[in-house]
């Protein structure tokens, strides 16, 4: 969501609300806390449709949950390979002083979507975070993008602008993408821009190595893509188009590649006079093979394609077989809902995993075969989950993936965060599928969300009992949070990033604790102890 002057972000604090029934996605009812993090019990294993093994097997992950403490927004997590966990934003709520916009009479700990920003790390698994300001300075707290580099542990940051401005992030300020690395755990940062790409909305980074003849990386292991939308805007064609960079020397400098999508005339023949359908928050995004080639997805006049490029990404041609153009199994549906659409990932093995959601189902298929072919469709929602309000997904190592998403059960109003996850994507794919294993990673008398929107935070305050509700978009109180985060690497321990609302009411005790403002909250499953 683009800044706005004054404006709160309706999204979510820690405390508060109504005690509503535990969920069966975890077993065993012992609870622990250490610092931030508290843990739930041991997580349930099931097949897809929520069936559950019996008896449980032994083994299980632990389900966990943690407050980084800072005030959150549109949520990323990443982990590193020293097992730092990077949860952004930590947003630092300072009312008009802080956001280089003209001065209202506001509390200075209003949250707005103009509130400067860092990164929260952990490196204890979520007992304790801290404050990280890439290149020394705070940024625009949403849109922002996050990656890690699954070969280096090179740190990516993308944010289109500091908050308040900072000379650190050269003459162009507001707007182009400045691209942040670091090699130490974001102890310190390299920075660039790209001013040719225009308040990018919540882009993608990837990397693999280079494709037979083409350029070859210099001072650095691996070929770097940055792929974002070129401005800021709800769904095509309001948003002009998506374009993808890539760098050869691990991001201190980068090549506009090929013009991906355009909402209006396409740019691939297959969709005729259908313009791609995009969004802030779709999945079509290139994911790398082991070769190199990359693969995307191409969704237009209500079918979703197959593309891969061998150039990296100059072109991204349909793929073709048997004369035909290669449709995926992705039901219709449109890009720009909340929570996003159909999602596709590739593993280091080269599995490829297509996510989606219908009604209020998650679903999973695997290929083997490089999109050939996929196996059936299975059921991912932790048993007894019968509603889904948003997701995302991530790979982890061979034949690892993982949802994170917020669900409830029949009855609930409540939004609670769940991790599903396994370790053996690729097994019983035409039977049974997959063990999953899930957990739910807040308390059941804590809840992320109090309705299907933020309920208590999210307001502007202009003094004590004195809150004023901006309409959507500006507070985000109708959604919670346009995205929720999702990481599953190195380790195979998956994560979820999401936010916390405060209460029911701005007037609820933990809304008063905390200002009204939101919480950044992150869970996991954890194997071996």
């Amino acid at each position: 969501m683009r800044r706005q002057s004054v404006v709160a972000l309706g999204l979510a604090a820690a405390v508060g609300g109504a005690v509503v029934p535990a969920l069966a996605a975890t077993t065993g009812a012992t609870t622990s806390t250490t610092g931030n993090r508290t843990c739930f019990g041991k997580a349930t294993a099931h097949y897809a449709g929520g069936v559950r093994l019996s008896p449980q097997p032994g083994g299980a992950p632990t389900a966990c949950g943690t407050s980084t403490g800072f005030a959150s927004a549109e949520s990323h997590v990443v982990k590193t390979r020293k097992g730092a966990v990077i949860f952004t934003p930590a947003v630092i709520p300072s009312g008009a002083g802080g956001t280089d916009v003209v001065p209202v009479p506001i509390s200075p700990t209003t949250q707005s979507n103009a509130a400067p920003a860092g990164l929260a790390i952990t490196t204890d698994a979520g007992a304790s975070w801290k404050l990280v300001k890439p290149l020394g300075i705070t940024w625009n707290p949403t849109d922002h993008g996050d990656y890690v580099d699954p070969m280096t542990g090179r740190i990516f940051f993308e944010d289109y602008g500091p908050i308040p401005l900072a000379p650190q992030a050269g003459p162009l300020q507001e707007g182009p993408a400045h691209i942040n690395w670091s090699n130490d755990e974001g102890a310190t940062w390299h920075h660039t821009s790209l001013p040719g790409m225009f308040l990018p909305e919540n882009p993608r980074f990837a990397s693999a190595r280079a494709p037979v003849g083409q350029a070859q990386p210099v001072g650095y292991p691996k070929v770097t893509y940055f792929c974002a939308n070129t401005n800021v805007g709800f769904t095509s064609p309001a948003i002009a188009g998506r374009v993808c960079y890539r760098s050869l020397d691990g991001g201190s400098k980068w090549q506009k590649r090929a013009l991906l999508f355009t909402g209006t005339a396409p740019q691939h023949p297959e969709c005729g006079s259908n313009g791609e359908q995009y969004s802030a928050i779709d999945g079509n995004y290139p994911q790398p093979i082991r070769s190199g080639v990359l693969f995307v997805m191409v969704t237009c006049g209500g079918t979703t394609y197959l593309a891969r490029s061998d150039d990296e990404a100059g072109s991204f041609p349909i793929i073709h077989r048997g004369g035909q153009p290669l449709v995926l199994p992705v039901p219709q549906q449109g890009t720009g809902s909340i929570g996003g659409g159909a999602d596709l990932r590739t593993g280091p093995d080269d599995t490829m995993y297509l996510m989606y959601q219908v009604d209020n189902n998650i679903i999973l298929r695997v290929s083997r075969d490089l999109g050939m072919t996929w196996s059936k469709e299975f059921k991912l929602n932790a048993p007894g989950v019968t509603g889904v309000l948003k997701w995302t997904m991530a790979a982890g190592g061979p034949d690892q993936i993982s949802v994170a998403y917020l669900g409830h059960r029949t009855g609930e109003t409540v939004w609670d965060g769940y991790v599903t996850a396994t370790h053996a994507a690729t097994s019983g794919l035409s039977g049974t599928g997959p063990v999953f294993w899930s957990g739910r990673i807040n308390s059941p008398s804590r809840p992320l969300l109090f309705g299907d929107g933020v309920q208590g935070a999210g307001y502007i305050t202009l003094g004590r009992n004195q809150q004023l509700d901006f309409p959507p978009p500006f507070s985000l109180r109708f959604a919670g949070n346009d995205f929720i985060g999702a990481t599953m690497d190195f380790d195979g321990f998956p994560w979820g990033s999401f936010t916390q609302d405060c209460g029911p009411t701005p007037e609820s005790a933990g809304c008063v604790a905390t200002n009204d403002q939101t919480r950044g909250y992150a869970g996991y499953l954890r194997w071996g102890g």
